[in-house]
């Protein structure tokens, strides 16, 4: 990790144990804070770059007094009551929900009621649960994130402020490749290692192992057949995309007749060779020789490996001229200009969480929109997932091969602070605005790009999809069922990407306001999801134990092992859900159940304080868009709106750039 300027001021203080709790002082210790723990939290991956101290009362008290940051769950009863804070002091508290009933859920359940477990596995296997805390870890990259935007203010002013952030509220924001099927009046089901929308799209076996591939377009059909040697296949009933998403099974089969007669790394070198996003699925213990992570330095190479942390930022140019003098905005990034070059998820999210959090966004977006502006379903052609990744946004229609539209996308970078993008690495190189131009244009620019591997990479060029960086992190390994890797019902590698950029800009932001430089930051999103799986490289360490009990109206996760479970509620019988979580209660066992998107759309529609609010737009559409997971005691919230019709910010972004034009 290179650092150009730690965050050597923060003194943070872990008041519980809670993973997301100490996955966010691992975060801000890597960073460069002091961060502060005691003798009872666990010795595990989550210890690592702290002050351990003794767990005593006095021990206690002077890390409370030397704290300019605490880290706390006031959920969690069974922990010490936190004194009360000072002024100066910013609080961060994160809980299971707003209830502070269930502080004692653990990663199984959280997956469990947020609907992830639902959508993890195959429609012919109960909900399948990921041994990885990823609900917990992607809280703690919100949360590190959080401390970043409430810490100028207490450096410019001395005043504090809590922060309170929900589990639940976390995991549901990265709802928003399904959660849009409900609203269309479908039902989301587990599909595996499969896309909805794409064929050949699955994990295939080889001689030695497995592989994950991602077939997009006909012209990926294509390239396939003729690597199979069977370029017939890409004509008559396999041609269209469509017919083979309605034919994925037959299709599955011959992809699956020539890969099994190859090794992982034949397969591998195939189908990369033509282009093709691809990639084996890599165990926990063949992370450390990834080529990449490796390249990267992604991974310790000392006693007990494991992955470091994401942040990768190559210094700016420009004066070391702090900027201190900034007033303290109403809201926490108002003022503060964002453009985004963005498609699909990664960077559409983190765009819009700094949205949400006051700054102004504006998405550049090619003749035509961006690609996913009209995936189905949608109203009026604009569609339920663009829309909830983009809102708060205004849509600038820019074609960055024409000469006149590059020289107002060059302006507009002059007077902005922040360029988020997630093209293929390279890219913007291509069009003349690599970090040199860049930087040559706006010193005090924060520029972050988002890419599957990386732009310093061992694997220049190499595509990826969201399923192929979880099949290269180890997150599909610790998610199995009967022995088969699945990858996470969500787009995990996605959405984590995408909280991760949020933090990246904000950590770059603070270094401006340190030395009045901008800064380029690298994001692999495989470096992100390899974070994710950090408590399970440890040997000595297990996962949550759980068990997935079939109920006569769904399923029950219980925090328990199968036998346990079966004594309490019945090998064989089948309960409500409701009656066997209250059986569990009575035997003093966590119980969860596993809620649909369906259930999750329906309880959060029309509550305002539930993560999903509806905004009606200037043509009467309603739309279902997630509020920001953040509640500041200081600042003032964002209300929350849908991005306008293709192009319509064009005429501001012109009257922004006419100053510069008429010189």
């Amino acid at each position: 990790m290179r650092l150009e300027q730690r965050l050597d001021a923060l003194t943070v203080l872990e008041w519980n144990c809670r993973p997301a709790v100490r996955a966010c002082g691992g975060l801000l210790a890597q960073l460069g804070a002091t961060v502060i723990d005691f003798a009872d939290s666990p010795q595990d991956a989550l210890s690592r770059f702290k002050t351990r101290l003794p767990a005593t009362v006095e021990a206690r008290a002077e890390a409370f007094a030397r704290a300019n940051v605490v880290l706390y769950s006031s959920d969690c009863s069974s922990e010490m009551a936190l004194p009360v804070c000072r002024p100066d002091q910013i609080v961060l508290d994160i809980t299971v929900d707003d209830t502070g009933r269930h502080g004692h859920w653990t990663e199984p359940l959280l997956q469990a009621a947020s609907g992830i477990a639902d959508l993890t596995g195959t429609r012919d296997t109960p909900p399948t649960i990921c041994d990885a805390p990823v609900i917990e870890l992607q809280t703690a990259i919100f949360a590190a994130a959080g401390i970043l935007v409430a810490w100028p203010r207490l450096a410019l002013t001395g005043e504090g402020q809590r922060i309170s952030l929900s589990l639940l509220d976390c995991a549901l924001n990265g709802l928003s490749s399904f959660l849009p099927l409900v609203y269309a009046g479908k039902t989301p089901h587990r599909s595996g290692n499969r896309h909805p929308m794409a064929a050949p799209w699955n994990s295939y076996r080889t001689t030695d192992g497995w592989i994950l591939l991602c077939s997009a377009t006909d012209e990926h059909w294509m390239k396939l057949c003729t690597i199979m040697g069977q370029p017939d296949l890409a004509e008559g009933r396999f041609a269209k995309l469509a017919d083979r998403v309605q034919q994925y099974e037959a299709v599955d089969r011959k992809v699956d007749a020539w890969t099994s007669t190859l090794s992982v790394k034949d397969c591998v070198a195939a189908l990369s060779g033509a282009g093709l996003a691809a990639g084996p699925i890599l165990t926990l213990d063949e992370l450390g020789q990834d080529p990449n992570l490796k390249h990267r330095r992604s991974v310790s190479t000392g006693d007990g490996p494991a992955p470091l942390g994401f942040l990768k930022a190559a210094p700016g140019r420009g004066s070391m001229t702090p900027t201190t003098s900034r007033q303290v905005p109403a809201q926490p990034l108002a003022g503060l200009r964002v453009i985004e070059i963005g498609q699909y998820t990664t960077a559409p999210l983190a765009a819009k969480q700094l949205a949400l959090l006051g700054a102004e966004v504006i998405k550049i977006e090619p003749p035509g929109g961006e690609a996913s502006r009209a995936w189905p379903p949608h109203q009026d052609g604009q569609g339920y997932f663009f829309t909830m990744n983009n809102a708060n946004k205004r849509s600038c229609l820019l074609d960055l091969r024409n000469e006149a539209d590059r020289q107002i996308f060059e302006q507009l970078l002059q007077h902005s602070d922040v360029l988020i993008e997630n093209m293929k690495p390279g890219s913007l190189d291509k069009l003349g605005f690599g970090w040199g131009r860049l930087s040559e244009l706006n010193s005090r620019l924060v520029y972050c790009g988002i890419s599957g591997f990386g732009q310093d990479s061992a694997y220049p060029g190499r595509p990826a999809f969201d399923t192929v960086v979880q099949a290269m992190s180890g997150l599909m390994d610790v998610t199995r069922a009967g022995g088969t890797p699945f990858k996470l019902g969500i787009s995990a590698a996605d959405v984590t990407g995408g909280i991760a950029g949020l933090l990246a800009v904000i950590y770059g932001l603070e270094q401006r306001r340190q030395t009045g430089r901008g800064t380029m930051i690298d994001l692999s999103m495989q470096d992100v999801a390899v974070w994710l799986t950090q408590t399970l490289w440890d040997k000595s360490s297990s996962a949550n134990p759980c068990t997935v009990l079939p109920c006569t109206d769904g399923y029950v996760v219980a925090a328990c092992q199968p036998s346990v479970a079966d004594k309490i509620v019945g090998p064989k019988s089948a309960p409500t859900r409701a009656a066997a979580i209250e059986l569990l209660k009575q035997a003093g066992i966590a119980a969860g159940a596993v809620r649909t998107l369906n259930e999750i759309a329906e309880v959060e529609a029309g509550d305002e304080k539930s993560s999903i609010q509806t905004h009606v737009d200037g043509n009467g559409r309603s739309w279902p868009l997630f509020r920001c997971p953040f509640r500041f005691s200081a600042e003032k919230t964002v209300a929350i709106a849908a991005i306008g019709p293709l192009g319509e910010a064009n005429e501001y972004v012109a009257q922004i750039c006419r100053p510069i034009a008429r010189r």
